[in-house]
């Protein structure tokens, strides 16, 4: 199947039917539905490896992520496949699974393809990849901590002030003794951590057995392992931050087998509000992480500078809301 057999079909040249497919916006709306229709009903299929060499790229946009499987990427998915699903730019993901050493190989993998450009969405580490992203014939745009290297075309919060904030809460509701538990620790779980720190030492609470951490996925069943495994070393621990909301529904889990009250006795806080949080029983205090509005703002920079469009901003700062519920007093 030829693009000159669908242009045949609809009675156009085979450029009209190219300019519709990469760029639908400039076809009539008539024209482009019967070309849409002719295209779906005969099986074309647009070879992306000629359209690379033909033109600046392939039509694509490649994105970047260390956690495709866990819940919290689905809202920054979203984002991203909504800002884009209007445009003429299909989008591919890869997968690193949190393995920092894949980054730089991922990358180089997109960008052999020509693509229109590329999200990284949460690197671990830019040591290797800045050099590849300075001689990128494409834009790169990123979902990053603001405290990473990358200046432009960057989208993000401050993990650092979403491990304080949270802490800060906890202690306004008469917590005392904060706990804050877990998973594998990529950057943005590290600095979240540090915040918790932070937030402890001005405190005059800072205590170094309080933080226990696993390097393992951060699921409930791990949540309920680490809060048996911080009860006993430090059993007046009276509330938790959790690094995810997974985590914290295994600590809601382990504190209703052991009796344990919450809120009254004891305290939780989640990251990220997944959907779920809201319906336990009590429903759990997390952090709200805007991720369908990352995800969209990202894609939409990074479509700017592919449009050669002036960004609007070349860093910005998502930011997080706490949204207390019945597991805080």
């Amino acid at each position: 199947m030829k693009l000159s057999d669908v242009a045949k079909r609809v009675g156009v040249s085979p450029i009209t039917i190219s300019r519709a497919l990469r760029n639908p916006e400039i076809v009539s709306e008539d024209l482009r539905e019967v070309i849409l229709r002719t295209v779906d009903e005969m099986g074309y299929i647009p070879n992306l490896a000629a359209r690379a060499l033909a033109g600046r790229h392939n039509g694509t946009v490649g994105v970047i992520t260390p956690a495709l499987h866990r819940p919290a990427f689905a809202g920054l998915m979203i984002g991203i496949e909504d800002r884009l699903r209007a445009t003429e730019f299909g989008v591919q993901y890869s997968n690193t699974l949190h393995h920092a050493d894949r980054e730089a190989g991922q990358l180089k993998s997109f960008l052999m393809q020509k693509p229109a450009g590329v999200i990284i969405a949460g690197a671990e580490s830019y040591d290797d990849l800045l050099p590849l992203i300075e001689n990128a014939a494409c834009p790169i745009a990123h979902i990053t901590d603001l405290s990473q290297e990358p200046e432009r075309l960057v989208v993000g919060l401050d993990h650092h002030a979403a491990g304080a904030e949270p802490t800060r809460f906890l202690l306004s509701r008469g917590y005392q003794r904060i706990g804050f538990i877990g998973g594998s620790m990529d950057i943005r779980s590290r600095r979240r951590r540090e915040g918790y720190e932070a937030a402890m030492r001005e405190a005059g609470r800072f205590d170094p057995d309080l933080a226990i951490g696993a390097d393992a996925p951060g699921t409930t069943g791990l949540g309920r392992e680490l809060l048996t495994r911080l009860l006993a070393r430090v059993p007046d621990v009276d509330a938790v931050f959790a690094q995810n909301d997974e985590l914290a529904l295994g600590v809601l889990i382990e504190c209703g087998v052991r009796g344990i009250r919450v809120p009254e006795d004891f305290g939780i806080c989640g990251f990220n509000d997944l959907e779920f949080s809201a319906f336990t029983e009590p429903s759990l205090t997390t952090v709200h992480i805007p991720r369908y509005d990352i995800g969209y703002r990202v894609a939409d920079m990074l479509l700017r500078a592919v449009r050669d469009e002036p960004p609007g901003e070349d860093k910005v700062d998502c930011g997080f809301s706490i949204i207390p519920r019945g597991s805080t007093r």
